[in-house]
């Protein structure tokens, strides 16, 4: 049986079960929360959207949810254009919808990063790895993939089912972005997605807004990061002192991983209410998802891949900039296993 219709089956029998148990007749019927891992990227909602468009033709009736912040210009742009009807859970949902079957797609619960916001976990849909098997019905993650757009797209293509255009496209943005324009991770699966989506999306909108992710205001941003940075054995790290978003400390840590002697690149903004982090490695042996979750390890939390991952300091964490440098350090030692490449001295 394909996935899709599993996961048909599957849902189709949970949906039944929490309509009966919650009693509200007035309420739609075949319920579903499609949610984002926390502080959602382009991938993540691209997949929420496109799941829920499907689920839609099905007769499901979906919510979008994410917890955290959006700090991107194109990714707003991308929901606004695109019309995506997503919404920001502080801490709860209303009780209504506590026992609806939740799907977490682009993330995964037994990670910091995706903590599900209903009580009913029905499944989990992604594509990164190093985290445990989750206990819910449905599972499907694919880690050779290299975007979670992929396997939803998938998805219409089991069922014989073409996306309208704004799904289309923000599918299309989700694969470009997470596969850095199919410079990076990409599996057969993800040409085979990008080339039945191409035409039907408005792929001129979608790679443009891709593209021109930064603004005049991050210029700054890169002339502290140069500032600030540290280069030691193939380890650069840098600490931003002011405000950035999510999509700019990102690409900033992608330009500064182009450099000929870097092979892991860290990057932090070590300021703000919201502080996040970013790691980037082709360093073999050394896993950026590894990395993050090690040195920020009660100071703060992340995850992602082997070779790119995302995180955030705690809003309360105390932290000196020699302290966080040393944190990575140490963290990249951990997960090559040896001390052989990396000293400690600055």
């Amino acid at each position: 049986m394909d996935h899709f219709s599993r996961l048909l089956d599957l849902l189709e029998e949970s949906c039944h079960l929490s309509d009966r148990f919650t009693g509200e007749a007035d309420l739609p019927k075949r319920r579903v929360v499609i949610q984002t891992h926390n502080f959602p990227d382009h991938d993540a909602m691209a997949s929420a959207f496109a799941l829920s468009q499907l689920l839609e033709r099905f007769g499901f009736s979906p919510k979008l949810l994410y917890r955290g912040i959006i700090r991107s210009y194109s990714l707003w742009s991308m929901v606004s254009e695109l019309t995506i009807p997503i919404t920001r859970v502080a801490d709860t949902v209303s009780k209504e919808w506590r026992n609806i079957p939740c799907i977490v797609v682009d993330g995964n619960p037994t990670n910091a990063n995706a903590r599900q916001i209903t009580d009913n976990l029905f499944g989990v849909i992604d594509h990164h790895g190093d985290s445990e098997t989750p206990d819910c019905p449905f599972v499907d993650i694919r880690t050779s993939y290299g975007s979670c757009s992929s396997i939803i797209e998938n998805y219409w293509h089991e069922v014989a089912l073409s996306p309208d255009k704004a799904t289309a496209t923000a599918l299309l943005m989700g694969i470009q972005m997470d596969t850095d324009f199919l410079s990076r991770r990409v599996h057969k699966a993800d040409l085979d997605a990008l080339h039945r989506i191409f035409f039907i999306a408005d792929w001129e909108y979608g790679s443009r807004t891709v593209k021109t992710a930064l603004s005049k205001k991050d210029l700054n941003s890169l002339q502290l990061a140069i500032a600030n940075a540290r280069i030691q054995d193939g380890f650069f790290f840098t600490v931003i002192t002011e405000e950035i978003t999510q999509e700019g400390i990102s690409i900033l840590a992608d330009f500064f991983l182009r450099l000929r002697e870097v092979s892991i690149a860290v990057l932090v903004e070590n300021k703000g209410e919201t502080r996040p982090v970013s790691v980037r490695s082709h360093l073999t042996g050394v896993s950026a998802a590894r990395v993050i979750r090690t040195a920020l390890k009660d100071i703060g939390e992340g995850g992602g891949h082997d070779y790119l991952a995302g995180g955030l300091l705690f809003p309360a964490t105390e932290i000196s900039d020699d302290d966080l440098f040393l944190r990575f350090l140490n963290a990249i030692k951990e997960s090559r296993g040896t001390s052989s490449h990396f000293d400690s001295t600055m």
